[in-house]
């Protein structure tokens, strides 16, 4: 009988239910899509019960095809920050505010005046911004304070997605990391934080580490779902981690970059390379799974996002695509322009930015004329998401941070086209996972580990992880990149001007 591993995957635009065996390869998959909720205009919030509903809906179909497998362990990862509401009969209360809502851009300032910003980056991880867990509470106790009083418990995505499996209340550190509530050195709760702001912190999740197993499953969600309730949930982790997990980074210097919805380029460091510089350069520092590990990440919100806009919105050209029996994106990279010219393209399709909190630019073509068409368009813009990635990976650089190898996963990730103009912006080597979701193989490893299958992390990953290719430098982009910096800065400049 064939022994398999469940890796959930709870993302900002949909679910995967990936079905493994102990060396990560792939027996069956199912995905499913649900979207954000805007109840006004910045307002971006997710839908808890969608959300469940989609989970069900995924692992259903996945298990209908195990027959015959010795069903032994799930986990589960999510995004982070989007906080779930429930009262004391465990009702969910209200939407969950995403990373992309623009709303309460002041608790920034009112965080800065109640502590002081230096010693709660160092105790948290976290630079202030308003897309943190602590940011989005403030602005419910000003708008919304009667949930806050009818509030029992906190979750985020994958803890409530864990207790809906299991109905145990257990959080994984990565993830906890990202409420800014959270004492990332002693991997707990901070009171102190959560007093100075009246946070009763005590309603979140318990922490426990990675690979804990959490329970089996209850008999509703066994029911909804079509597994047996003899299968154990061990705890996940944040997207993030599971997806270098996934890549095969165990070590200090690895570095994956998750090229999703999001691009978060990871890089796991030890906390004795910890330095000021850290909180110069506003940069987060994430528990991860191996003990004594951190990733350090960079990167920017509107990244997949920018694809699927322009894609959906400025290409359109659904009909033709399904008329060739293509994909749309791969018909767009089919007919994307050699060269851009003189275009460009500023991926801020957001006010929320990750990296630098000051930026209130929008997104902008720069260098249209009435000989402009969209394949040129098109490559401007997978240009201008390069330049950012560049921007950002300068910092590692800047920090002098070792860096042994760079792995790329995520749907993103499977464009040829893309992934050459990385290397090449980059100005390094590129290597691309066999299996680019990587987050459902590192729920696989954790799982295997957990069984013990394997000793450690590292053994799981020398086991279980393959890559697909390699891409190098090919194509000088230096001068094109100066040129964006000056674009760049320019249009910030006027915005802020503004």
């Amino acid at each position: 009988m064939k022994a398999a591993y469940i890796g959930l995957d709870v993302g900002t635009s949909g679910c995967k239910a990936a079905v493994m065996d102990e060396r990560g390869r792939l027996y069956m998959s199912a995905r499913r899509e649900y979207g954000f909720e805007m109840p006004e205009p910045g307002m971006v919030e997710l839908n808890p019960q969608t959300v469940w509903e989609a989970v069900c809906k995924a692992l259903s179909e996945v298990a209908g095809k195990c027959c015959g497998m010795e069903l032994k362990m799930m986990a589960v990862s999510s995004i982070g920050e989007a906080v779930v509401m429930t009262d004391r009969e465990g009702n969910i209360l209200r939407n969950g505010i995403t990373y992309l809502d623009g709303r309460g851009a002041w608790t920034s300032s009112y965080i800065r005046e109640k502590a002081d910003e230096k010693w709660l980056h160092s105790h948290t991880g976290v630079p202030v911004n308003p897309m943190y867990t602590l940011n989005r509470h403030l602005w419910l106790r000003k708008h919304q304070p009667d949930l806050l009083e009818k509030t029992e418990h906190y979750f985020l995505f994958g803890d409530f997605i864990t207790w809906k499996l299991t109905g145990e209340r257990v959080i994984d550190p990565s993830s906890a990391s990202r409420t800014m509530l959270f004492d990332a050195g002693k991997l707990s709760w901070s009171k102190e934080v959560g007093s100075r702001f009246e946070i009763p912190v005590e309603r979140f999740s318990q922490v426990e580490k990675t690979g804990t197993v959490v329970g089996s499953l209850c008999p509703e969600a066994a029911g909804r779902t079509g597994f047996p309730e003899t299968l154990k949930v061990v705890l996940g982790c944040h997207d993030q981690c599971s997806a270098l997990l996934g890549a095969g980074a165990v070590s200090p210097g690895d570095i994956m970059a998750g090229e999703g919805s999001t691009e978060s380029i990871n890089l796991i460091v030890r906390k004795e390379d910890f330095c000021e510089n850290l909180y110069e350069k506003q940069l987060c520092f994430e528990p991860y799974v191996i003990p004594g590990q951190y990733i350090v990440p960079v990167g920017q919100l509107s990244h997949g996002t920018s694809i699927r806009w322009f894609v959906e919105n400025i290409w359109r050209r659904e009909a033709e695509a399904e008329k060739y029996g293509k994909g749309i994106y791969e018909l767009a990279e089919e007919e994307c322009a050699p060269d851009s010219g003189e275009v460009y393209f500023l991926p801020y399709l957001s006010r929320v930015k990750s990296m630098d909190n000051l930026n209130q630019a929008l997104g902008v073509f720069l260098g249209l004329d009435v000989g402009t068409k969209a394949p040129q368009m098109y490559r401007a813009l997978l240009e201008g998401l390069c330049f950012e990635s560049r921007k950002n990976f300068e910092i590692f650089r800047e920090l002098k941070f070792p860096i042994r190898r760079i792995a790329a996963s995520g749907g993103c990730s499977r464009s040829a086209l893309f992934m050459q103009m990385k290397a090449d912006v980059l100005d390094c080597p590129v290597r691309v996972l066999k299996n680019p979701d990587a987050g459902t193989l590192g729920l696989a490893m954790i799982c295997a580990v957990a069984d013990g299958v394997y000793r450690d992390y590292g053994e799981a990953a020398e086991a279980s992880v393959q890559f697909g290719g390699e891409y190098r430098p090919r194509r000088d982009y230096r001068e094109k990149y100066g040129r964006y910096l000056a674009i760049s800065q320019a249009v910030k400049d006027l915005y802020k001007n503004l």
